[in-house]
């Protein structure tokens, strides 16, 4: 009995519809564990360590039971939405998508024409290797767009009761996402401005086996294709410093100076802005003050 949106064939006239239907399972794990490491007057330093996963599983969509293909394989069981991707026995966040095994080269026109597409489109694999590429017979599962594994990890060090430093690394694991600027097609009468700045376009003299050309034909891939890049990352989150005064404790409770950086870094391999946000850049924040308390 889940509510949701659920995409339509252009056919009917309307893009969507929300539904109550289905059947959904979760199960995840979490931990908590928070240590001290070292404690004495001079320096004590303590640890928070959070982690935790979560897998979902689609049992039922619409109870609509018959032969189906799926990866080019002929199967018996519930029907699979392949509108909005949803497939009973897997994950509702699971990709479905053909599998790119890199650019058509220019000695490889003649292959490429085959498949109705030209030197610079995406090679993708014919699974049947029948000359053509279509959904249900070449796309494959090829991997999810939750993080499979999530981390967060705070280091907090207080160094003779005045110092604290205080380090946030956060981290989401195994996941991909689409990464659209690269398949760019403009419509008509329309101007399209992409940056070549985070990649490498094909041309004839840049042969590139990870970027298509620009205006790459799209038409060759039965039900569309998408490009994916890994999105996890590690990113420095916060870090905190303050200073409590100790030369003003006779006037005051408390004198404390800090300063905090937000979204320090990320280590990632996400060609675009963000790993976390996508087609957005993730701002870096500063912040300085004073607290004082009588």
């Amino acid at each position: 009995n889940l509510l949701v949106k659920r995409t339509l064939p252009k056919i009917t006239g309307f893009e969507s519809i929300t539904t109550n239907i289905g059947e959904l399972g979760n199960k995840g794990f979490e931990l908590t564990l928070n240590t001290t490491n070292i404690s004495s007057n001079v320096l004590r330093w303590k640890s928070d360590l959070t982690f935790s996963l979560n897998r979902n599983k689609i049992r039922s969509l619409f109870g609509d039971r018959g032969e189906y293909t799926l990866e080019g394989k002929k199967l018996t069981g519930e029907l699979p939405d392949y509108t909005n991707e949803w497939f009973p026995g897997q994950a509702i966040d699971r990709v479905w998508n053909y599998r790119i095994l890199g650019v058509w080269q220019v000695e490889e026109k003649e292959e490429a024409t085959r498949y109705t597409l030209f030197p610079g489109d995406f090679k993708v694999s014919d699974l049947d290797e029948n000359g053509k590429y279509e959904a249900l017979q070449d796309k494959v599962f090829i991997g999810y767009v939750q993080p499979r594994f999530r981390l967060g990890l705070r280091n907090t060090f207080e160094i003779l009761n005045n110092f604290t430093l205080s380090v946030f690394l956060r981290s989401d694991l195994g996941h991909i996402r689409e990464f659209s600027a690269p398949m760019a097609v403009p419509g008509a009468g329309a101007i399209v401005n992409i940056s070549s700045e985070n990649f490498s376009y094909w041309t004839a003299d840049n042969r590139s086996e990870e970027y298509p050309r620009i205006h790459p034909r799209v038409e060759g891939y039965g039900g569309g294709i998408k490009l994916y890049k890994p999105s996890s990352y590690v990113r420095i989150q916060d870090v905190t410093f303050s200073y409590n005064v100790p030369l003003l404790k006779d006037f005051m409770k408390e004198f404390r100076l800090f300063g905090s950086i937000r979204n320090l870094y990320s280590f990632d391999n996400w060609p675009g802005w963000d790993p976390e946000s996508g087609g957005s850049p993730m701002p870096r924040i500063y912040n300085v003050g004073v607290n004082v308390s009588f």
